[in-house]
């Protein structure tokens, strides 16, 4: 009888502590900062593009920082828009949008690294948002022109497809 009593208890201690394990993983899970979702590029806030309208490359030709009032969430990541009328335009076709690559530098994919990006320095490739890193050494979007642009998109798309699992 007293093996039997020691079983449970030990049966029980295992039960509570697989039990007290999982909610102290899905606790941490839930905790993960929006910095890390899908390996975007995002700060510890969560709003890509470091604030700037996806839609405004494509409607002013250049990067215009939106505001938080015309936020709009997609697959969980924030963008700001410059207004109501781009908050819609994101709606109703966002994958247009969205940034390659998860909003880091094409040639930093494409050279198998996360760069970060400046927001005014772009290029639309294909219908699609493409950033690149600019700083006083390197202007990535410099280094894209002067390869060859198919060949750059298909080492990008291969690295981000790796990397983004």
């Amino acid at each position: 009888m007293k093996l039997l009593n020691s079983v449970k208890n030990l049966t029980m201690s295992a039960t509570l502590f697989a039990v007290f394990a999982l909610s102290s993983v899905s606790t941490t899970l839930a905790a993960t900062p929006r910095a890390y979702l899908h390996s975007y590029n995002l700060p510890g806030h969560g709003v890509a593009i470091e604030g700037y309208s996806p839609v405004s490359y494509f409607t002013a030709g250049k990067g215009i920082r939106g505001k938080q009032e015309f936020a709009v969430e997609y697959n969980g990541v924030t963008y700001y828009m410059i207004s109501a009328a781009e908050q819609q335009q994101f709606r109703t076709n966002s994958e247009k949008y969205i940034p390659a690559y998860g909003g880091w530098c094409a040639f930093g994919m494409s050279v198998q690294d996360k760069f970060p990006i400046d927001p005014q320095n772009f290029k639309i490739v294909n219908g699609k948002l493409n950033l690149f890193l600019k700083n006083k050494n390197i202007d990535a979007l410099t280094l894209w022109n002067k390869g060859n642009e198919k060949d750059l998109k298909a080492k990008a798309a291969a690295h981000w497809n790796k990397v983004s699992k």
